[in-house]
C-alpha cells in the first residue's frame, strides 16, 4: 500500500506464471484482480441496483369485475337481471412514498459500497502485511547465514589451535555443537520462509510462483506526525462506516414517516343493468380513515437507532483518536530502537567481535569469551530487524484504520526521534 500510494510503477509484468521475484506494487495489484472476497461484490452491488430499481415501480392498476343478481329465485333466477360491473382503479401514493422507498434503497447500496471499500483496504492492508512478513524471513535468513559464517570462522581457528594443542578439544566440541544448533534454527528459518510465500500467494489464489520478493525493511526515513495522523479521523474507514449506518437510519425513519400518510384510489368504470340492456358509468374513491397513526411504532424504533448510530459515530470518533495516539507513538518508539541500534549498537558490537577475535588468536581470552562476542553482535542484529519489522507494521496499521497514506505529510526520522 506504501509503495502504491507514493505513485512507484510497476516492477514487474502480470503474469503470475513468471515471478522470480515480486514487489509489494504487483502483490497488490494481483491481490485486487484476483481475491477471491473482492470477487463477489460485481454481484452484490448488481443486487442492489435492482433493489433500488424495484423500489422505485409505482403500483400497477387493477382491474376489476363484479357481476349481481345473478341465479337468484323469483325474479332474480337466471342472468336476465344480471348487473355487471368493470372498473379500473388506481393507488395513488401521498406522502412520497415512493421517493423514500428509492432513498432507502440508494443508501443501502452506500452502505454496501463502504463496507467494500473497508473489506479492501483489510485485505490489500493484509496482503502488504504478509509482504513484510516475507521480507522480515528474508533479512533473517540472511542474518543467519551471516552468523553461520562467522561460527564457521571461528570454528576454523579454534580447531587450529587445538591441533597445536593450545586450547583443549572440548572447545571445539563446544562450538561445533554451536555451529549445528545455529543450522538447524536457520533450517527452521527456511520453512517458515516458505509457509509465508503461501500466506501471501493465497491472497491472490494461487501458489508460491515466486523466489523471493524484492525490498527490504530498512530503517524509516520519514514518519508521519501526530497532527497528521489525527486529522485523518474524520477519514476514517471506521468512521465512515458509522455515518452510512446514519444515513441508511435517517432513509428510514423518513420512509417510516412517508407510511403514516394515507393513500387513496380512484376508480371509474362501466355498470350494466337489466342483461345489458341498460349502462352507466360509475366512479369510485376510497381511502382509509386516519383515527391514529398507523405506523407510529415503526417511527419511533428508527428514530431510536439512528439516535444510536449518532452516538456509535461519537464513542468511535474517540476511540480512534486514542488507538491512533498510542500506535503512533509505538511506532516512533521502534523507529528510535532501531536507530540506537544501527548506529551505536551494532558498530559497538562488531567492534567488540573484532578485538575478541584479536584477543582469542593471541590467547589473552578463552572461547568461551569470543562466543559470547559472536552472540551480542547477531543479537544486536536481530533486534535491529524486529524494530524496523514493528516499525513498518505499525505504520501500515495507521495507514489502515484512516485509510489515508501517511507518506503525505512527513517529517524526517531524525527530528521525530529528537522530539521524542
Amino acid at each position: 500500500m506504501l509503495a502504491l500510494l507514493t505513485g512507484q510503477a510497476l516492477a514487474q509484468t502480470s503474469n503470475i506464471n513468471e515471478q522470480p521475484s515480486i514487489s509489494l506494487p504487483w502483490v497488490l495489484e494481483q491481490t485486487l484482480l484476483h481475491n477471491a472476497q473482492l470477487k463477489t461484490y460485481p454481484y452484490e452491488l448488481r443486487a442492489n441496483e435492482a433493489a433500488t430499481i424495484q423500489a422505485g415501480i409505482t403500483p400497477n392498476p387493477k382491474f376489476s369485475m363484479s357481476v349481481e343478481n345473478v341465479l337468484g329465485t323469483g325474479n332474480m333466477q337466471g342472468v336476465e337481471n344480471a348487473e355487471v360491473t368493470l372498473a379500473l382503479s388506481q393507488l395513488i401514493e401521498l406522502g412520497d412514498k415512493r421517493q423514500r422507498r428509492v432513498d432507502f434503497a440508494q443508501a443501502q447500496q452506500q452502505q454496501q459500497m463502504r463496507r467494500y471499500e473497508q473489506q479492501r483496504l483489510a485485505i490489500m492492508s493484509d496482503a502488504t502485511e504478509r509482504y513484510y512478513q516475507v521480507l522480515r524471513l528474508q533479512a533473517l535468513q540472511a542474518w543467519g547465514e551471516k552468523r553461520l559464517a562467522l561460527e564457521s570462522k571461528a570454528l576454523n581457528t579454534i580447531e587450529l589451535r587445538a591441533k597445536a594443542g593450545a586450547v583443549p578439544q572440548a572447545d571445539v566440541s563446544k562450538l561445533a555443537l554451536r555451529l549445528h544448533q545455529t543450522k538447524a534454527a536457520q533450517q527452521q528459518l527456511n520453512g517458515e520462509a516458505q509457509v509465508a510465500k503461501y500466506r501471501l500467494a493465497a491472497m491472490w489464489s494461487s501458489e508460491p510462483t515466486f523466489n523471493h520478493v524484492s525490498g527490504e525493511l530498512s530503517q524509516l526515513q520519514q514518519l508521519p506526525t501526530l497532527a497528521s495522523v489525527l486529522n485523518a479521523v474524520e477519514s476514517a474507514p471506521q468512521y465512515l462506516a458509522l455515518l452510512s449506518v446514519e444515513r441508511l437510519m435517517y432513509a428510514k425513519r423518513r420512509m417510516e414517516e412517508s407510511k403514516a400518510q394515507y393513500d387513496i384510489t380512484l376508480g371509474m368504470g362501466v355498470k350494466g343493468v337489466d342483461g345489458f340492456d341498460d349502462g352507466a358509468l360509475m366512479f369510485n374513491f376510497s381511502m382509509p380513515i386516519p383515527l391514529s397513526n398507523p405506523n407510529q411504532g415503526n417511527i419511533l424504533a428508527a428514530k431510536a437507532k439512528e439516535d444510536m448510530a449518532l452516538e456509535q459515530q461519537r464513542l468511535a470518533r474517540g476511540q480512534i483518536k486514542l488507538t491512533l495516539m498510542a500506535i503512533h507513538q509505538a511506532m516512533l518508539n521502534n523507529a528510535k530502537q532501531a536507530q540506537r541500534l544501527k548506529q551505536q549498537l551494532v558498530p559497538m558490537a562488531q567492534r567488540l567481535l573484532n578485538d575478541s577475535q584479536l584477543a582469542y588468536q593471541a590467547g589473552q581470552i578463552n572461547v568461551l569469551q569470543l562466543v559470547d562476542a559472536q552472540s551480542q553482535l547477531v543479537s544486536v542484529e536481530r533486534e535491529l530487524i524486529e524494530a524496523n519489522t514493528l516499525a513498518y507494521m505499525q505504520l501500515l496499521e495507521l495507514e489502515r484504520i484512516t485509510g489515508q497514506s501517511m507518506t503525505a505529510t512527513h517529517i524526517s526520522t531524525s527530528v521525530a526521534l529528537e522530539n521524542q
